[in-house]
């Protein structure tokens, strides 16, 4: 898996670029962390962050790091009340997410399968 390049200032400008509203920094920056902590939590196995600074790198790499613009805007317009775009952006959102969840789970896969129990799920490779 590649190494995780972008920060939350630079995702925010993204998100800015994307969605550009009059919610405060701190408000999208409540987005991106709370994005931030279901990819650390869910796929990474890793503790949430409380606070994320504008210099903190995310842990979602490229080319998948463009799912947290997506999250802090579908959830933006949401709350502007643009349901379009909320979808819109929710989709691109889940795309980049499965990737995402999908290259990390083939990279983390053990070396021996056998051993983990995957031939006793049908996979051929023991």
């Amino acid at each position: 898996m590649l190494n995780p390049t972008l920060t939350a200032g630079a995702a925010l400008d993204a998100v800015r670029s994307r969605w550009p509203t009059a919610h405060e920094d701190d408000e999208i920056l409540a987005l991106l962390r709370a994005c931030e902590n279901t990819v650390r939590t869910e796929v990474l196995g890793l503790p949430g962050v409380e606070t994320l600074a504008s210099d903190d790198v995310l842990s979602a790499p490229s080319p998948y790091d463009g799912l947290y613009a997506h999250y802090a805007a579908a959830l933006l317009a949401q709350l502007d009340g643009e349901t379009a775009r909320y979808n819109e952006e929710l989709a691109l959102f889940y795309a980049r997410w499965n990737d995402f969840v999908t290259a990390h789970r083939r990279a983390a896969l053990p070396a021996d399968r056998c051993a983990a129990g995957f031939a006793n799920r049908g996979v051929k490779a023991c």
